[in-house]
């Protein structure tokens, strides 16, 4: 039967006393050599002390630094807890395996002692980075990573140490570990459980970009978001989605991508795979700015959350464009590069992700079609490569190409390609009204990620347990009742 001394007897040394040497046992078990089963305080009350404690270490260290300005986020709390019934899972399994009922609540304790340091290690790097102390590189080494792989190990090792079984049997406590808690943890994001408020629209000005504390904020703002995006789902197609708006003088690129955003969470499964920047006097203060860097390190942290193998990048950018073939990222007085298509080729191959739809929603945007397209990208573009798109302007909610595709086509199927021919009929039917132009949007399908698309196309149907408006191209039934071809451009 598992027993402590009686010195260490709960209640003996009082509450801090134990909590302190809980938190010192802790903090020894991470050298991996201590530290012995007797400097443990097992106790009920410590399991709740030592929670207790990292959840409010976790809330002052965002709550100090927004200088209390903000909201609590309640919706995070049930995270912040959720290690608690880990633990006692943890103890009674390796408990009921030792035949040691007493076992429970020092491995309990244990597991928990470790965790703080952990919590509060993650804790201050996310504070230094999200400061500026640290600048924030996705291509850096993961620190976060490091520092949870060891304090598992830690923590196994400290059971292992508790359970004084036979050497297979104490590797096997350390298992158990691992899977009843490690893991868990691993896969149930961490939240942060306060959040700034979001700036005063009517105080922003389309300056403010210039302002010392948004520069500084950069690092902090993609952080954040990536730390807010939740990890893939082993077996399932995910669908990830990164938007920017690129010119900060008009508010219809912001709307653009904002209801580009709303409508792949909403109608694609997507809740908690979105990244945006913007280009934008209302976002300065709650999303990182649209630049070539910006847009390269989001990529980047994207591309370390998905599964290459199975996960599929919705992009979409939304701006002016020029004949030259470059997408504008302007926001008065900061100097930002466009984007050239030989640069969004290369973001996208240093993120490591395979499968691409690509939505540009500019003026000649078909000039990136060439150099981005290959068997696993869709590309769609608001016009070819030598003529303008329509809409744009301080006075438009959205441009002709994002409101026919987004707020028309994408509420009528799930089909991408199949969005696009209704898009493409109804952009050409305003221009006429208008006299304008013809813009002839353009589309390419790889041809490994057409089934793909099409079988996404089809879980999405089947889970909102609706009927598309229109078959999918290449279908039975689809217009023409021809399969698609590799180049798709908008008829006059």
């Amino acid at each position: 039967m598992f027993s402590l001394p009686s010195r260490n007897q709960p209640g003996s040394e009082g509450l801090p006393a134990s909590l302190r040497a809980n938190l010192l046992a802790g903090l020894r078990a991470w050298s991996l050599v201590g530290p012995g089963p007797d400097a443990w305080r097992p106790a009920p009350f410590q399991l709740f002390l030592l929670l207790g404690l990292d959840v409010l270490v976790a809330f002052l260290l965002v709550y100090v630094p927004a200088g209390g300005v903000g909201d609590f986020q309640w919706d995070a709390l049930p995270r912040a807890l959720f290690p608690l019934p880990l633990v006692l899972a943890a103890g009674f399994v390796v408990a009921w395996r030792a035949r040691t009922p007493g076992l429970w609540l020092p491995i309990a304790t244990a597991v928990l002692g470790t965790l703080f340091w952990l919590d509060l290690a993650s804790n201050l790097l996310a504070l230094a980075q999200t400061t500026g102390w640290l600048g924030y590189d996705p291509d850096a080494i993961d620190w976060n990573l490091l520092l949870f792989v060891w304090w598992a190990l830690a923590a196994g090792v400290a059971v292992a140490r508790l359970s004084r079984g036979p050497f297979l049997g104490r590797v096997a406590d350390l298992g158990w570990t691992v899977v009843l808690v490690v893991l868990p943890l691993w896969w149930v994001p961490n939240a942060l459980l306060w959040l700034e408020p979001p700036a005063d629209d009517a105080a922003a000005d389309v300056s403010d970009a210039s302002r010392e504390d948004v520069i500084y904020s950069q690092n902090r703002l993609l952080r954040n978001q990536a730390l807010r995006l939740a990890p893939e789902r082993p077996g399932v197609e995910d669908v990830f989605f990164v938007g920017a708006a690129g010119f900060a003088e008009e508010d219809v690129f912001l709307n653009e991508v904002t209801l580009a955003a709303d409508m792949i969470r909403t109608r694609y499964d997507a809740d908690g795979h979105i990244a945006l920047l913007s280009n934008n006097p209302r976002t300065v203060d709650t999303l990182p700015l649209a630049s070539a860097t910006s847009l390269a390190a989001t990529l980047r942290a994207v591309g370390r959350v998905m599964d290459p193998a199975e996960d599929i990048l919705f992009l979409f950018v939304t701006t002016h464009g020029s004949e030259d073939h470059t997408l504008a990222m302007e926001y008065w007085p900061l100097q930002l590069s466009a984007i050239t298509p030989a640069m969004l080729s290369s973001m996208l191959d240093q993120a490591g992700i395979r499968w691409r739809v690509i939505v540009l929603s500019a003026c000649y945007a078909g000039g990136f079609v060439k150099p981005l397209e290959n068997a696993h990208t869709m590309i769609i573009t608001a016009a070819d490569a030598s003529h303008q798109s329509f809409g744009c302007g301080a006075d438009s909610d959205l441009t002709y190409f994002g409101k026919a595709y987004f707020d028309e086509a994408l509420r009528e199927t799930f089909s991408f390609s199949g969005a696009f021919d209704l898009a493409r009929r109804t952009i050409r039917a305003r221009e006429r009204a208008n006299h304008f132009e013809a813009s002839n949007p353009e589309m390419f399908i790889g041809d490994a990620i057409r089934p793909r698309l099409e079988r996404l196309a089809r879980r999405m149907q089947a889970r909102h347990g609706r009927h598309e408006h229109q078959a999918q191209c290449g279908e039975p039934g689809a217009p023409d009742g021809a399969p698609c071809r590799r180049r798709v451009v908008g008829a006059n």
